[in-house]
């Protein structure tokens, strides 16, 4: 079979034993999601998202502090550890940094600001107080609302397609004068944010990333509540440098902002924002990108780098894609609870077919295997 290392960057063939047909295959690490949504409260639980990572081919998520109540205390962190303890999925936190809890400790990675409302004076005061660490940013300047982007051909509040650009370097320019060295940019959407990354980038340890449904439409797409999400979808030209972006390495990772949602209200001021994405993320990135290698590398190396933590190809993890065929997606066959996706209907290409972790076979064609102590299937 061939294997595709993404940390040695090298292409090999092993001999891999599969419970299944292999021929076509390949065999890859499993993927590492640095921006993941949990519901909790009837919505979305451990249970339900773990499935959903699984089928991704998700080994990693990193999980942000939106929850209600959310993440901004010790009570709650260790609420959301306990829950998401000893599962095949490793659940990572990041925390609120306009609460009383710190981003330190056990599978805390940082802070993140992604879906919680703030402004300018609440940024600045946190930035003084906080222990530095990384930064998550969901940048947006509050101070003026919309649901869409101008240029959207909906009767709805719009904002500038420039805020996301001021906000993110209000962010970076804020933390730099007080001490943090380390951004991660969530979601970005526009031409303007490219090219602001861009200069950010020789100034300080900024990356940034890019969401499934922000590189494969745009505002002109846009055709029910699904379409409904935080920061919005751009135009076509911003799809077109988003693109642009990834390929030439602005753009560091490829993430899901997987936003699960029960269906939603066809009235757009009431739904609620958010795709659900994490088990098709790979497909549609490589549906719009088509190139395999640096799909997977900003979907495992990248994250991992800047998390600072290491990773490794091992017989152990693997993840199985098969790269030829197409499938049109079926949202209420998703195991996640949330069937609010915009690819509905959509036909993509490439698929996680197969994930095997720490020696044992978790997902085989679109099922998720059960939890046992023994899973000798491999032998």
């Amino acid at each position: 079979m061939r294997v595709y290392d993404p940390f040695e960057r090298k292409w090999m063939e092993e001999e891999i034993k599969t419970p299944f047909p292999s021929k076509g295959l390949i065999a890859t690490s499993p993927f590492i999601d640095l921006h993941t949504h949990i519901r909790l409260n009837g919505g979305e639980d451990y249970n339900s998202l773990e499935e959903a990572s699984l089928m991704g081919g998700f080994y990693k998520v990193v999980i942000q502090p939106n929850t209600r109540p959310p993440i901004d205390s010790e009570e709650i962190l260790k609420e959301h550890l306990n829950l998401s303890r000893s599962r095949r999925i490793e659940f990572l936190f990041t925390v609120s940094p306009f609460g009383s809890i710190e981003a330190c400790g056990e599978r805390v990675v940082g802070f993140s600001t992604d879906g919680i409302k703030y402004d300018y004076p609440m940024l600045v005061e946190t930035m003084k107080k906080k222990k530095k660490a990384l930064w998550f940013d969901h940048s947006q300047m509050y101070e003026i609302g919309g649901i869409f982007y101008e240029g959207a051909g909906f009767d709805l509040p719009k904002r500038p397609r420039s805020n996301e650009a001021v906000a993110i370097a209000r962010t970076v320019f804020t933390g730099i004068e007080y001490g943090f060295e380390k951004f991660h940019i969530q979601h970005v959407t526009t031409r303007y944010s490219v090219e602001t990354l861009t200069f950010l980038k020789k100034l300080a340890k900024v990356s940034c990333e890019v969401t499934p449904h922000h590189l494969f439409f745009c505002y002109e797409d846009i055709r029910n509540t699904n379409f409904k999400i935080n920061p919005p979808l751009g135009s076509p030209e911003d799809r077109k440098a988003l693109i642009k972006a990834v390929r030439e390495g602005v753009i560091d990772v490829l993430a899901t902002d997987h936003a699960p949602h029960p269906e939603k209200p066809d009235d757009f001021l009431s739904a609620p924002y958010g795709s659900t994405s994490i088990e098709i993320a790979f497909s549609v990135y490589y549906t719009v990108l088509e190139d395999l290698e640096m799909v997977v590398e900003k979907m495992t190396k990248r994250p991992l780098e800047i998390l600072g933590m290491k990773g490794e190809l091992t017989k152990e993890d693997l993840v199985f894609i098969d790269p030829n065929v197409q499938f049109v997606v079926v949202a209420k066959k998703f195991k996640s609870k949330g069937k609010n996706t915009m690819f509905d209907g959509v036909k993509l290409r490439g698929k996680v077919v197969a994930l095997k972790l720490k020696g044992r076979w978790v997902m085989i064609n679109g099922e998720v295997l059960p939890d046992q102590e023994e899973n000798d299937q491999s032998e």
